[in-house]
Formats: structure tokens, C-alpha cells, sequence
């Protein structure tokens, strides 16, 4: 079977073909508008541009990065960077077009006249997860960035059990702070795993940084200049008061999703993937809404929370196919 008679793979009808002259396996090409320069749209800007088409990133920050960014500001983690700078290097070759200080918006969006949207915009910290006091806390992230400066008796609520908890608390230590990391978990940050384990382990253990699994924080109350946590358990029988002078959650992150659902009635799949062709490494030919102008998928925290690896994956398995 020949494909000279037609465009090849096949392509949705509201394409309009553009000679690839860069990519012989591609006979069209698309414009495709990726919004966010974290892991996760990096990836997602390199394979559409590995793919032949025209790529631009839409990044409100001044640099790519993400969440990448911040693990790397901490000295251990610094070559986390080389995740994105890998990548940005490989768009720059590529011609992707890279546009930083820019908060991307509908109309932002629709200006490019794409064919193919992918929203990577990420997820922000979670910490609206007490009962009451939500107000009263800070978040892993802001310690880490250094947003936020250390207390001097300083709980660190971890219920993500990921590297931002135990980062935190290393720099919270390193500053002289009193540090009790908490967990409603058996065992603490079962997402690191040990060889990254035992260095927190190394720098913390020293200094005067409590353990305690098996304890939710429920509320936080101000009382003064402290604050106090009520603290239960999940197998019942517990109800602590215990004052702190700081009080930080880490409880991973909620989709920045506003522009993906913005853009979902304009476009042609209305932000569906099928999932059966994307493990079947076929491209997505939804269509649900013929009047849609371009295709709209949303990947890594923009979904739902999810680490480094996974974003990039997302990327891959999708970009790859279109």
C-alpha cells in the first residue's frame, strides 16, 4: 500500500498542510503552541520539533524550569537543571521559538493560530488541606525558594512523601531551626528513595530534626505568636495541641489549569485524549466538536500531580504522535 495520493499520517481535516522540508517521515506541518517551559513542556516543545513542525512556548517565568528550578536550588539537587537545560538546547537547534515573561491567555493563544495546543502550565502548592488554618501556614515551596524565611520552631507536615518535604526541612535545619517533620504515613517520604534518602538522612540527623510518622495535622490555631496544631491519627484514639512558631505543608500540588478549560469549547477534541490510541502509539484523531479550530491536550501537573519523570513521559508518548 502506497500514501503518495495523501498527506501522511493522516491528519484531522482542520489542518492546514504546511511543507515540512526539515522531516521526511512528516508530510505536513503543524503549528503547534505549548504553554509552560517546565520539564514537562520542554519535552513537549522538543518532539514537535523533532516531528518538523513549528513550535512556539508560551512562559510566564523569565527562564524555563518549573519545579526543576527550584529542586535545583539546593546544593545536592543542582544538576537537576540539566534536565532543562538539555532540552532548551535541543529546542534552540530545533527553531522553537521560546517566549519568556509572557502570560499566556486566550487570546495569547489563539494569536498563534495553532493547530495543536498543550497545555503544561503545572500545578501550584496544595495546602488547603486543614480543617481550619489554612491560612496560618506556608508551603514547602516557599521555603525552598526563599520566599518565605525559617522559624525557629518550625513543623513540617509531609503528605506528599516527595523531595520538597525533606528539602524543606533540610534548609529549615541548616538555618538553626528546631525541625519536626511530620506524617500521617508508616514511614516517611516513601517517594524518595534511598540513595537520595540517606544524604537528608546524613545532614539532618544531626541537627535537632525530629521524625514522627503516623499523625495528621488536622488544624491550626493562632495563638499569640504561635501557632498550634491539632494533631490526630488515622487509626484514631489521638488529639494533640502542640505549638510552633511555623508551620509548613507539603501536599504536592492542584493543576494551574484555568487556560486549559478557557480553551476547551474552541477546540476541536474539546481537550479529550483517547487513551487506547495513545498506548497503541497512534495519532489522536478525536473529534467532538467539528467547529474547533486546533487540538488541546494538557499534560504533567496541569493534569494532576504527578513528579519529573511522569511530565516528561506525558510529552513523549503524545508529542510523538502528532
Amino acid at each position: 500500500m502506497t500514501h503518495s495520493s495523501r498527506w501522511w499520517p493522516p491528519q484531522p481535516s482542520y489542518f492546514s498542510p504546511k511543507p515540512c522540508v526539515a522531516h521526511s517521515k512528516i508530510k505536513w506541518r503543524a503549528t503547534v503552541v505549548i504553554v509552560g517551559a517546565g520539564p514537562g513542556g520542554l519535552e513537549a516543545a522538543r518532539v514537535a520539533g523533532e516531528r518538523g513542525h513549528e513550535v512556539v512556548v508560551l512562559e510566564a517565568a523569565a527562564q524555563a524550569g518549573g519545579q526543576v528550578r527550584l529542586s535545583a536550588r539546593s546544593e545536592r539537587r543542582k544538576e537537576m537543571i540539566s534536565i532543562i537545560d538539555w532540552r532548551l538546547a535541543q529546542c534552540e537547534k530545533l527553531g522553537v521559538v521560546m517566549r519568556f515573561n509572557t502570560w499566556a491567555e486566550t487570546d495569547t493563544v489563539l494569536a498563534e493560530t495553532p493547530d495543536v495546543v498543550v497545555i503544561a502550565t503545572g500545578g501550584l502548592p496544595h495546602t488547603e488541606v486543614l480543617s481550619k488554618g489554612n491560612d496560618f501556614v506556608v508551603s514547602s515551596w516557599d521555603i525552598i525558594s526563599g520566599d518565605v524565611k525559617p522559624g525557629a520552631n518550625v513543623l513540617v507536615y509531609d503528605d506528599a512523601g516527595d523531595h520538597s518535604g525533606l528539602q524543606a526541612a533540610e534548609i529549615l535545619s541548616a538555618s538553626g531551626a528546631k525541625v519536626e517533620i511530620m506524617t500521617p504515613d508508616r514511614t516517611f517520604a516513601p517517594d524518595v528513595m534511598a540513595m537520595n534518602l540517606v544524604p537528608y538522612m546524613r545532614a539532618m540527623q544531626s541537627r535537632d530534626v525530629t521524625f514522627t510518622v503516623s499523625f495528621r495535622l488536622e488544624a491550626v490555631e493562632k495563638d499569640g505568636n504561635q501557632l498550634i496544631a491539632h494533631i490526630g491519627s488515622d487509626y484514631g484514639g489521638v488529639a494533640k495541641h502542640r505549638p510552633f512558631d511555623q508551620i509548613v505543608i507539603n501536599h504536592g500540588t492542584i493543576p494551574l489549569d484555568e487556560l486549559y478549560f478557557e480553551l476547551k469549547p474552541r477546540s476541536s477534541n474539546l481537550g479529550a485524549v483517547s487513551y487506547d490510541r495513545l498506548i497503541e502509539g497512534k495519532p489522536q484523531e478525536t473529534i467532538r466538536n467539528p467547529s474547533g479550530n486546533f487540538q488541546l491536550f494538557r499534560i504533567g501537573d496541569a493534569v494532576s500531580a504527578r513528579n519529573t519523570h511522569a511530565a516528561i513521559y506525558d510529552a513523549l508518548r503524545l508529542l510523538k504522535d502528532i
